[in-house]
Order: structure tokens, then C-alpha cells, then sequence
């Protein structure tokens, strides 16, 4: 398996009674509320838990070119945010979601995608807070499947399964047998969109390199060989948080190169565009990266 998998856990903390917790009280209080809490804890996460504390001011002061200091603040600010969505997330899977106010971008993008009978893959990162995507985008007239990971505690995942039934999407769990790429097939086949983050390595080591904020970094190719061999249409959907209890939505569409017949040529083009919309989104939301491991390994 990959560094990256290692590095990452991918399951959400704070033990089956703190999730409890969170559920009971976010599911009846407004969330910010509970926003100030941060305030005291996250110091105490910033120093005890180096790791994601390293990882977050080497992208400050080596991508984002910040001083010791500026890097400092923005991590501060970042660990802050991610805080702040962390429980945003819990309010959403709580059932309270009256409370956000979310401005989608180019939604018409969307709306067409919607409307057209063949399957589709949304793509997002992990920043912002993309399970508010749910929400503002929520439609009668396709299924979602989102992938996620398997390793969540049990609460988390009957969580997402009651609340996103909602909106009509269903979750495929990432499995180390690789038998989550048929039920990705399907979906697609079926004429519905399954939703991806394509940041992380989820146990593949198929990969391609593009440069990210100055330097090499791996990216999974296996979403845009499916959507190359499938010839199916590529979205890319970002979650953004505002201040307050605002959020605003970019929604863009990859496009697929002219006068190319290989599908590995089509999936790194359309790999190296969604790189590319992902560095354009963190250029404007830098405190909203939440890859706490070292994205930028050395490349062989």
C-alpha cells in the first residue's frame, strides 16, 4: 500500500460516545454554538498532535510561500476551520441542515448534468466541506454513489446512510478486493453519478504525477480510467466555507482531450485538469486544505 495510505487513517475521531454526543446535541442547537469551544481545544490538538501540525505549516511556508510566523497563523486558522467543518458535518448528518446558507457557482453546470440520461463522476477534494454538496445539490432525478471509506466506526456509517438517503445517494465502501470499481461500473452504467475525492490513494497504487503548488505530488488515475473507458463526463464540485454558517459552491466541468484515442492519455488530461482546478480553489481557500500527512512525496 501506498505512504499516503499509511500516513492517513482515514476515520473520523473523538470515540462512539463523543460522536453520540455530537449528535444528540448538533441535531437540536445551532452549530455555532459549539464554535467557540475550538478556541481552547485546538491548541492543546496543535501541540500534541505534531504530526498534522508539521504537515500543515510545511504546505504554508514551502507552497504557499508564508514566513515561520505567517505559516504559524494560517495553520492556527486552518485547525480552526477544520474544526469548524468537523462539526458542520455532524450537524449535517444530525439532520439539521436548515441552518446553512449556501451559494452555489455555475450551478447550471450541474443542473445539466442532472438532465442528461447518461452516467457522470463528481470529483471533489479534501477541503472545504464536501458533504454539504448533499444538500445544496440535492435532485429527484439520479442516484448519488459516493465512495467512501470502510474503516469509519459503524455510528458514522449508519449516520450517513440515514441522513444522505435523503438525498438520494447511497455509499460504496472502499474495499481491500477492489470490488468497489464494479459497483462504480454499474453506477455509471445505470445512467447515475458517482461522487469521488481525487486527492488520496485509497489502497490503489495506480497513480499519475503532476505538479501541485511547486512541486511533484501523486494523484489517483483510477477514477479517470473508469471515466475514460466508460467515455463519461467529469464534474468537479467544491464545498467551500465562508464566515459563519455560509458556504459557497464551485461546480466545473473537465473536458475530455480532442483527436486522443487512449484512455490513459484521456484520464492523466483529465487528471492534470482537476490538479489544476484544485490548486485554483486552494489559491483562493489556502486554510482550507485538510491533507494532514506529507502529500508531496519524493517521486522516483
Amino acid at each position: 500500500m501506498e505512504t499516503q495510505d499509511r500516513q492517513w487513517k482515514g476515520k473520523t475521531g473523538g470515540g462512539s460516545f463523543g460522536q453520540w454526543f455530537l449528535f444528540t446535541v448538533l441535531g437540536k442547537i445551532r452549530v455555532s454554538v459549539l464554535y467557540p469551544v475550538l478556541y481552547f481545544v485546538i491548541p492543546f490538538y496543535m501541540l500534541f498532535g505534531r504530526k498534522g501540525y508539521n504537515c500543515a505549516m510545511t504546505f504554508f511556508q514551502k507552497h504557499i510561500g508564508l514566513t515561520k510566523w505567517q505559516a504559524f497563523k494560517a495553520t492556527y486558522r486552518n485547525h480552526i476551520t477544520f474544526g469548524k467543518v468537523v462539526l458542520d458535518k455532524f450537524a449535517l448528518l444530525a439532520g439539521n441542515t436548515k441552518q446553512f446558507n449556501i451559494e452555489v457557482e455555475d450551478i447550471d453546470i450541474f443542473t445539466k448534468a442532472t438532465n442528461n440520461p447518461e452516467g457522470s463522476f463528481v470529483m471533489s477534494a479534501h477541503v472545504g466541506n464536501f458533504e454539504l454538496a448533499a444538500h445544496c445539490l440535492h435532485q429527484d432525478k439520479k442516484q448519488f454513489y459516493s465512495l467512501v471509506y470502510a474503516g469509519e466506526s459503524q455510528a458514522i456509517i449508519e449516520r450517513r446512510k440515514q441522513t444522505l438517503s435523503q438525498f438520494n445517494m447511497n455509499l460504496i465502501s472502499v474495499t481491500n478486493d477492489m470490488s468497489h470499481l464494479f459497483a462504480i461500473k454499474d453506477a455509471i452504467e445505470t445512467g447515475n453519478m458517482v461522487i469521488i475525492h481525487g486527492d488520496r490513494l485509497f489502497g490503489s497504487p495506480k497513480s499519475f504525477s503532476a505538479d501541485f503548488f511547486g512541486k511533484p505530488a501523486k494523484f489517483p488515475i483510477g477514477a479517470f480510467r473508469i471515466a475514460a473507458q466508460l467515455d463519461a463526463p467529469v464534474y468537479v464540485v467544491y464545498i467551500m466555507k465562508e464566515k459563519g454558517l455560509s458556504y459557497h459552491g464551485y461546480v466545473r466541468k473537465l473536458e475530455y482531450p480532442t483527436d486522443e484515442c487512449s484512455s490513459v492519455k484521456k484520464a492523466e488530461h483529465l487528471g492534470k485538469q482537476f490538479v489544476t482546478t484544485l490548486e485554483d480553489i486552494l489559491q483562493k481557500y489556502p486554510e482550507q486544505w485538510f491533507n494532514y500527512y506529507d502529500f508531496w512525496e519524493e517521486l522516483s
